[in-house]
């Protein structure tokens, strides 16, 4: 039967060969060497454990440990373990990775690890876990409040691109915290640069002076600066950031920033934004095949077509960019969430429909499957649940093409 002894140098020698794999041999045995020593006067007897010719490495045989290790209580030994570990953790960093300790459970065997678990109390997944969330809070202490809100804002800049452009995202944030600058004059020492003309290397800057702002201070900023992007996009007929912001936000950002009270919470989903992104998701494909005007003018055309039969759809309109640059708008009049679920079905299937028709040869025969996979799965969704029957309308376009 396996002692503590045999079950200490198979962990040990475990470690080794892992680290070894990505760095070397040599420099794992070292390492694992020196927190021993490091461990020794508050576990004297890691004193039974020697590691040899650590410079001319063949890892079997390189880990010796005595049996007098066996007079010592398991589950001392599995402390010395556990604190071994996560000092090899906390000195490799990256070099280890956040699997490392699943790695060690894996390859030592089902049974030293249940002797580890059962005899010397150490629990290899539970502390997986432990070192995972020790790390994620330290991380998020690390992070100053200037590097906070240069990330928050990059981000920001990068879900505004993603539904206007380039030169809209960075015009509005720019617009958006010079609002702001009455209310919060700190934020005076915030920059955003379109790089491609002033050929700087950063489109965010941020000054030192954000870091001596109290955090609930900064958070409300923050606040400020969300909701008056998320008003403006709505205003356009674009969609809710927060989604999009939480998602390329890491944990340890969006941690800290619900620390100083800042919320990104998702919108609940009206007939109003359905509409919207059904027709941004329209004009979006009918551009591609051949141009924005031209999908603008299209939708434009059979919302007046509709409109007699549906009459909520009168007040809703695209309006082309003025300039070259600029985004269009998607005005949503009137109150379209008091519409009935039959009506909105009804006039989102119709408009799909007539589309359809009207473009002939110009679209291909994988229509609504573009349109499918082009509008965001939310949305979608709230369509089936509304009772868009896809599948009619695919028959529908299979007909045209056919009687074509």
């Amino acid at each position: 039967m396996l002692d503590t002894a045999d079950v200490t140098r198979q962990f040990i020698e475990t470690i080794i060969s892992i680290i070894g794999r990505k760095t070397s041999d040599e420099y794992a045995a070292m390492i694992i060497q020196n927190l021993l020593k490091k461990l020794q006067p508050k576990y004297p007897f890691l004193k039974e454990i020697q590691i040899t010719n650590a410079r001319t490495l063949e890892l079997e045989g390189t880990v010796t440990v005595k049996d007098s290790l066996n007079d010592i209580s398991p589950k001392n030994v599995g402390l010395a373990l556990k604190e071994l570990i996560t000092k090899i953790m906390l000195s490799l960093g990256k070099t280890a990775g956040y699997f490392f300790i699943r790695e060690t459970r894996e390859k030592i065997g089902i049974e030293y690890d249940t002797i580890l678990l059962k005899s010397m109390d150490v629990d290899l997944t539970l502390l997986q876990s432990t070192i995972i969330v020790e790390k994620k809070t330290q991380n998020i202490l690390e992070i100053q409040k200037i590097d906070l809100m240069r990330r928050f804002l990059k981000v920001l800049l990068f879900v505004i691109e993603k539904q206007t452009s380039k030169s809209y995202a960075l015009s509005c944030l720019q617009q958006q915290i010079k609002n702001l600058h009455e209310q919060y004059p700190f934020l005076k020492s915030i920059s955003v640069n379109d790089i491609r003309y002033t050929l700087g290397s950063e489109e965010v800057i941020v000054q030192e002076e954000i870091n001596t702002i109290e955090p609930n201070i900064l958070g409300r900023a923050i606040t400020s600066i969300l909701q008056e992007v998320d008003n403006t996009l709505t205003a356009l007929g674009r969609n809710s950031i927060a989604s999009d912001l939480k998602t390329h936000l890491t944990f340890e950002y969006l941690s800290k920033l619900n620390e100083m009270g800042v919320i990104i919470a998702s919108q609940g989903i009206g007939y109003g934004a359905v509409f919207t992104q059904v027709i941004k998701t329209l004009i979006d494909i009918i551009g591609k095949i051949t141009s924005e005007t031209y999908g603008i003018f299209v939708v434009n055309t059979y919302l007046r077509k509709i409109d007699i039969k549906y009459d909520f759809l009168k007040r809703v309109n695209v309006e082309p960019p003025i300039n070259q640059g600029e985004v269009y708008h998607i005005i949503i009049g009137g109150n379209l969430d008091s519409v009935s679920e039959t009506d909105a079905r009804r006039a989102i299937q119709q408009l799909l429909e007539n589309i359809i028709e009207v473009l002939g040869e110009k679209i291909s025969d994988e229509f609504i499957q573009q349109f499918k996979n082009s509008l965001d799965k939310k949305y979608l969704s709230k369509i089936e649940e509304m009772g868009v029957n896809f599948h009619m309308i695919e028959l529908h376009e299979a007909m045209l093409t056919k009687t074509e």
